[in-house]
């Protein structure tokens, strides 16, 4: 039996260098200095313990910027996995045109959350697109303040974000329903099962794998959202769509480099605190299905 070949181990001395100076050196750096009193007024840097966390849970910024992040998490993970679903099952069928529309829906996935935010800074403006059409439906009364008043802003970014992946999520959900045999789909149908039931019982527990990746990219990119958010609103009007790293980014441009840092660990312990927990569930359900 010919012997299997070895590689030396450092072959991987290149990768591990990039690795360790580009992603763990900068973490461990930031949990040290999330315990100093670096700021942009200080020549020297000294350590202060938990002062910035102190002066963190005496301010209300942690609370109101996580308790947005939280909610737009969830408003854009349950959409945009609902619409991507829905979309991957019409685009499954055996549709006239079906790759012009999946290359349609998957297009905004390839804009740039900076042309997106302009995009519909323009639509959503007072005299946009939307509130012109609604006039010209004599609605006037539907007409709002889309970007501007602190109710419904927030959940006007997390829509955006949805019409924007959802096609990413679709293409996901396409590449599991495609794997699903059609003789276990047929075999449902000849025992009674209605479309719907289908869908319930024999297609979404094999593609369980592919829900797996959709719930937990979504949720772990939606509570790192900035982009969008900064572009459109800039966490605005006073506080009303501050999330986690525009509070951040608001901390470091006034240079307070201990204090931003100390808002970025919390936010990695959320993230973590969130989505394993979530992912765990997930596994178990791949499992039991």
């Amino acid at each position: 039996m010919r012997k299997a070949l070895q590689y030396p181990w450092w072959f991987l001395i290149p990768a591990l260098a990039l690795y360790l100076t580009l992603y763990v050196y900068p973490v461990l750096s930031g949990f040290y200095y999330s315990f100093t009193d670096w700021n942009v007024y200080r020549e020297q840097i000294s350590f202060v313990g938990l002062e910035q966390y102190r002066s963190l849970l005496a301010s209300n910024d942690l609370v109101t910027a996580f308790g947005h992040t939280l909610i737009y998490a969830f408003v854009v993970t349950v959409f945009q996995n609902g619409l991507g679903f829905l979309l991957a099952l019409v685009l499954n069928a055996r549709l006239k045109g079906r790759n012009l529309l999946r290359m349609i829906y998957f297009f905004p996935c390839t804009l740039s959350a900076l042309v997106v935010g302009f995009m519909f800074s323009a639509i959503l403006h007072p005299d946009g697109m939307v509130n012109q059409f609604l006039g010209a439906l004599n609605m006037p009364f539907l007409k709002q303040e889309w970007l501007g008043d602190g109710n419904i802003n927030l959940y006007v970014l997390a829509f955006i974000n949805v019409w924007q992946w959802a096609g990413f999520s679709m293409a996901i959900y396409l590449a599991g329903l495609q794997n699903v045999p059609k003789e276990m789909t047929e075999a449902a149908r000849i025992d009674g099962c209605s479309y719907f039931q289908s869908i319930r019982k024999v297609i979404f527990p094999l593609i369980a794998p592919a829900f797996t990746v959709n719930v937990i990219m979504t949720l772990i990119g939606s509570l790192k959202t900035f982009e969008l958010v900064y572009v459109i609103t800039g966490g605005g009007p006073g506080t009303a769509t501050e999330v986690a790293n525009t509070l951040i980014f608001k901390q470091f441009s006034q240079g307070q480099y201990a204090y931003g840092t100390a808002v970025s660990v919390c936010l990695f312990l959320f993230i973590a605190a969130v989505s394993f927990p979530i992912l765990h569930k997930l596994r178990q359900r791949e499992v039991e299905a």
